[in-house]
């Protein structure tokens, strides 16, 4: 089991604590924040800003209120209370075209089996463990030391989003217009989301991020040497 505490009166800036086995040992990761980028309590929700109700829907035998966001955040509540009571997560999912395996699979999902708004004070007191810096590459340790926080963010700036900057300067990129820049960084970072769940999934291989993290199905097709089949429409 990972446990991860995010601590924000820590040290100067705050510091996240991650508890996990490695090689069969538990280990302690730790990271300080800084001036430029605190380290903060995570929220388990999303922010339910911009969500819309969709229906009413039956999950793992429960009926839901189910709402989305543009297409690529649903959240499954209800409200046990009533309906002007505090909602109840069931599960939150996002979604998003992965130009990797060339289908939109590229899902993520988060089950609230246990849920509750009280909680006890002493939950959020690390181990007493001697702690080791986390590994590099630096630029992604805070999605490497709590990935949950890329997931239930729906904001259109998270840490993922920063780590697009990087990327365009390693791999000089210049595209042409606001709206490429806009498609671009949406299929780099959903790239990205890809690599550090394989990563985190302890295959015998890992992946990186290379010059063809932000390329789109066609671009990765053409490269493959794959002739796209013309649909019988287009040979009119």
């Amino acid at each position: 089991t990972v446990r991860t505490f995010l601590i924000g009166d820590d040290w100067d800036h705050g510091a996240i604590y991650k508890i996990t086995p490695v090689l069969r040992v538990i280990k302690c990761f730790q990271l300080k924040g800084t001036k430029e980028d605190p380290i903060r309590p995570q929220a388990a929700l999303p922010d339910l800003q911009g969500f819309e109700f969709e229906k009413m829907e039956n999950h793992t035998g429960v009926l839901c209120e189910a709402g989305h966001k543009k297409n690529t955040y649903r959240l499954w509540v209800t409200r046990p209370e009533g309906n002007d009571s505090p909602a109840t997560p069931h599960r939150f999912e996002m979604e998003g075209f992965n130009t990797l395996l060339e289908s939109y699979n590229d899902k993520y999902t988060i089950d609230y089996s246990d849920f509750s708004p009280q909680t006890e004070a002493d939950i959020f007191t690390p181990p007493e463990m001697t702690c080791e810096e986390f590994p590099d590459p630096v630029e992604e340790h805070q999605i490497l030391a709590n990935p949950i926080q890329d997931y239930v963010s729906t904001s259109p700036v998270s840490h993922a989003h920063r780590l697009f900057g990087p990327f365009k300067e390693k791999f000089n990129r210049l595209y042409k217009s606001e709206k490429e820049h806009e498609e671009r960084e949406n299929i780099f970072i959903h790239t990205q989301r890809y690599v550090h769940s394989t990563n985190r999934a302890g295959l015998s291989f890992t992946v990186g991020i290379n010059d063809f993290a932000d390329w789109t199905k066609a671009e990765m097709a053409r490269m493959r040497g794959v002739i796209p089949i013309r649909k019988k429409d287009d040979t009119k």
